[in-house]
């Protein structure tokens, strides 16, 4: 070869200079030909052909399928807004290729970024060619050609229904299902089928061929990749921005919103097993039933953005009526009181707080006012109820029944109260304060307030003789805090909850149904794998006929049941919550809602919720999942019997 070298370029010299370049135009204007007429050609021979012939039976199976089962407008648009813009207005005749894409990965490669610049004609192709070993460029320029082709038979809402098929059956790590992979990972993420998907589930299910797995690892780039989309989805005036979306004012949580449901594993979603739990998906639409019959009934004209889904164990999800229950952030409002309650109850045991009564008298001052202006206004910073106190009430029976200003006073004289009876457990919470801050909160009237809590234990002390970690501003402070971060440890959100303990029981703080929901199922049940409330739980129970849960008792007086309910009107939100038992498991049906335009209507509360719960409810006794009862610890059983038997 190296012979003939002197022999060519001698040939090579004697063809005119022009004749070399007209070959050279003649080569290149009969490869573009071929890759315009016949791409498929040049994209690899027998796997080319083996991959045309999969993709053409995928093509009539897809076509076969039902509209509302194959594919949804606004996911394919989504998925265009996600990964390849031009992709509905390409022409069909030009190569299906992004210059652009394949710059902007190249640069973030460099810097250290993952990303692709494959185009969704592309990354189909790559389902069609590739057998898992790594691509090198022949293998990529077969995929640009395999691409070129197969933008050619099928239309662009094909491609991509195709594609979102294809995506989703991996993400599930199930068999290829070209005409239902999107519907079966609908159902696996929230638990409903296409047709039923708000457009906030479309835009997260859009997302999809990203993989579930990698958007579950990377939550801080799937949340900039949803909010980027919609802003593109809106350009293209397919998202109407002038109606409000939950997702307008809070941060989406990835992690949270591409969880399976529970139930709805991988197999289920293929279609390869069957599982009792898709009842407590079927039965949802009770729930709408019931709650929308209440809303037309009560409250005319009200239209509210609504989420519901019942959690199991560890924060499983059971059921969920869409991505809302993960993503959208309600005030939940008075549920916080539960950590007070938790607290005594870990403290003192359910006895003691059982038995200690306060009566109705004066509100608790809030302190965190001025100095200046709480002498000149104390009223200003009373906490004001709906429904005051009459009578006196045990700190269990104000937190099933929602009394603000008793609740706040029976955790007004906690700090007291672990002086007494829990030292160690005051030195861990004034641990939260420092000496310094403490001395700044100290003053006489603080002492003075402080000594009338004390009185009322029976421990009567000058103000001089009032410790200072017991001091009224510096103990109502570290009681704060310290509620605070048992609360965050249990699951509830209180990063937006401000550094003011004007806030002392957490009212103003935020969290989806499905992270309320959580937090209640470790606060309410023992945590055994038994349907057995906790201490906390069952003094709950015990109230359940005259709290805040009440309606839901009195359509179920046969089921012991625990939970709270809870209403922010400043907020513009709602919640309740129950625990009881279903299949021998302990289970929390959590719902929230918000108005679409505020306020929140007088009267709106959170115990209307319990009327789509108890649709719910009674959706699973006709389909034989009846609901059971929760299990009460042993005193909590003898209590009962007691109340039976003391009925008239």
């Amino acid at each position: 070869m190296i012979a003939l070298a002197p022999t060519v370029r001698r040939a090579l010299a004697r063809l005119p200079r022009r004749g070399v370049v007209a070959g050279g135009v003649g080569a290149l204007v009969a490869s573009v030909a071929i890759v315009l007429v016949s791409p498929l050609s040049l994209a690899g021979g027998e796997r080319a052909q083996q991959g045309a012939a999969i993709f053409a039976a995928d093509l009539a199976a897809y076509r076969a399928a039902p509209p509302d089962l194959r594919s949804a407008s606004l996911v394919a648009a989504a998925t265009a807004g996600y990964e390849d813009r031009a992709f509905f207005r390409r022409p069909r005749c030009v190569p299906p290729l992004s210059p652009s894409g394949l710059i902007r990965a190249v640069v973030r490669n460099l810097r250290g970024i993952p990303q692709g610049g494959s185009t969704i004609p592309q990354q189909l192709a790559k389902l069609y060619l590739r057998t898992g070993r790594r691509a090198g460029v022949l293998d990529k320029v077969e995929e640009a050609m395999f691409a070129t082709w197969l933008v050619r038979q099928a239309a662009p809402e094909e491609v991509a229904g195709l594609y979102l098929n294809l995506s989703a059956g991996t993400s599930m790590g199930t068999v290829r299902r070209p005409a239902d992979g999107l519907y079966r990972l609908s159902l696996a993420l929230f638990g409903l089928p296409l047709r039923r998907l708000s457009r906030e589930d479309q835009l997260v299910l859009g997302a999809s061929p990203r993989g579930v797995q990698w958007l579950r690892v990377h939550p801080a780039i799937s949340a900039r990749r949803i909010a980027a989309t919609r802003e593109w989805l809106i350009s293209q005036d397919l998202w109407d921005a002038s109606v409000r979306s939950y997702l307008d004012d809070f941060d989406v949580d990835s992690s949270a919103a591409f969880r399976f449901v529970e139930g709805w594993t991988e197999r289920v979603a293929s279609g390869e097993a069957a599982t009792a739990d898709l009842d407590l998906v079927a039965a949802i639409d009770r729930f709408r039933d019931g709650l929308s019959e209440t809303l037309q009934a009560q409250f005319p004209g009200t239209a509210v953005r609504a989420a519901f889904a019942a959690l199991g164990s560890d924060g499983s999800v059971l059921a969920r009526s869409g991505a809302e229950s993960a993503l959208m952030a309600v005030n939940y409002g008075s549920v916080a009181k539960l950590e007070a309650l938790d607290l005594a109850v870990e403290a003192f045991g359910p006895a003691a707080v059982r038995d200690l009564m306060l009566p109705p008298g004066g509100c608790v001052r809030w302190i965190w006012s001025t100095k200046d202006l709480r002498r000149s206004h104390p009223s200003r910073y009373c906490p004001t109820d709906v429904a005051p106190a009459t009578r006196p009430m045990a700190l269990d029976e104000a937190v099933a029944r929602s009394i603000n200003s008793l609740t706040a006073r029976h955790a007004m004289l906690l700090p007291a109260l672990l002086a007494q009876r829990r030292p160690d457990l005051l030195r861990q919470m004034v641990a939260e304060v420092s000496a310094r801050e403490r001395a700044s909160l100290d003053s006489p009237a603080d002492r003075a307030l402080a000594g009338d809590l004390l009185a009322q234990l029976g421990g009567a002390l000058p103000p001089e003789a009032i410790a200072p970690e017991l001091s009224y501003s510096a103990a109502g402070v570290a009681l704060f805090r310290y509620l605070r971060d048992r609360r965050e440890l249990a699951g509830l959100p209180a990063d937006r909850l401000p550094e003011d303990p004007t806030s002392l029981l957490g009212n103003s703080s935020r969290a989806t149904a499905e992270q309320i929901g959580a937090y209640l199922h470790r606060k309410l049940f023992a945590n055994d794998g038994t349907c057995a409330l906790s201490d906390t739980g069952a003094l709950l129970a015990l109230r359940r006929r005259e709290g805040t849960l009440r309606w839901l008792a009195q359509r179920w007086p046969k089921l012991v049941f625990s939970g709270k309910t809870g209403s922010s009107p400043h907020d513009d939100s709602a919640v309740a919550a129950v625990g009881l038992c279903l299949d021998a498991r302990p289970v929390v049906l959590v719902s929230v809602l918000r108005p679409l335009q505020a306020p929140l209507p007088d009267g709106l509360q959170g115990s209307l919720l319990l009327r789509g719960i108890d649709g719910y409810l009674r959706e699973l006794a006709r389909l034989d999942r009846k609901p059971a009862s929760a299990l009460l610890p042993t005193w909590a059983e003898q209590d009962a019997q007691l109340a039976v038997e003391a009925r008239p």
